[in-house]
């Protein structure tokens, strides 16, 4: 579960509760309780935490999810879902060495998705809709058909501006397997 992987990795920092509640500003209780998994982070949470410890958001999900060398669109299971109508779902085996993901923009969603960086570059295709992205000091309109490639450790923002919704392909080396 993700809270007992929160708790591996602060442990191993030899972080504790305390300490790890005043650099992210969530209160001990709620920690403790994302640990025993009695309660699941928000997305926004769990970047505050990554952001602290510094690991990446999605090796704290990989390891739920077993090999699947084919899976079919309807099987894809969304792996993370927001208030503001943002979700994942997983493309390909996320503990291979090139992980794909479907990032979808809900019809209604709110706002603007930001992502401090990864770990490795990634390309994107926009299959449906279109949005907005924010990188290199730059704003790119991708429409469907439309691609983009992010380099490591490179801020983008993300916001849809289609009426419907905006399915977009992202594809990346796995940060795990660059570490090993």
């Amino acid at each position: 579960m993700i809270g007992e992987r929160i708790k591996h990795h602060r442990k191993k920092l030899n972080l504790t509760l305390k300490e790890l509640s005043k650099r992210t500003a969530l209160s001990v209780g709620y920690l403790s309780n994302v640990e025993r998994n009695l309660t699941s982070p928000t997305f926004d949470n769990l970047l505050k935490i990554c952001e602290v410890m510094p690991i990446n958001i999605i090796d704290l999900i990989n390891d739920s999810i077993p090999f699947e060398p084919f899976i079919k669109k309807g099987d894809r299971k969304l792996v993370y879902s927001n208030d503001y109508r943002l979700g994942y779902q997983y493309l390909t085996d996320i503990n291979q060495k090139i992980v794909g993901k479907c990032q979808i923009l809900y019809k209604d969603h709110k706002g603007t998705e930001c992502c401090w960086g990864h770990e490795t570059d990634e390309f994107g295709i926009v299959i449906k809709g279109s949005m907005m992205i924010e990188v290199y000091d730059k704003t790119f309109v991708l429409k469907e058909g439309d691609s983009i490639y992010v380099k490591a450790f490179t801020k983008h923002v993300i916001r849809k501006i289609s009426e419907e919704e905006c399915i977009s392909y992202w594809a990346a080396i796995n940060s795990k397997s660059v570490k090993e």
